[in-house]
């Protein structure tokens, strides 16, 4: 069930190009502390647009297995979080 969650939330997750840094931080700074870490620790990964999507989902793995974040709110954090990396793109 988990890998099916993960799969979908993988498949929701825009993917950015990283060009403006500014404007993903001012979106990042009102998410959630789950959809915050997400973004932070997508970003410390270095992500390129082809690793983008795959780095968003292996953090968010990490945040459930860590306790941090529960699988049910996993996809809506995981989204959240890739909206604020979309806007970097812009």
């Amino acid at each position: 069930m988990s890998r099916l969650c993960m799969i979908g939330l993988v498949l929701c997750v825009p993917l950015p190009a990283f060009a403006d840094r500014g404007a993903g931080d001012a979106c990042a700074a009102g998410l959630s502390a789950p959809s915050q870490q997400i973004y932070q620790r997508t970003l410390a990964n270095k992500p390129t647009p082809e690793t983008a999507r795959g780095i968003v989902a292996a953090q968010t793995k990490q945040l459930i297995a860590e306790g941090q974040l529960r699988l049910f709110e996993a996809r809506a954090a995981a989204q959240q979080a890739g909206k604020c990396l979309a806007l970097i793109e812009k």
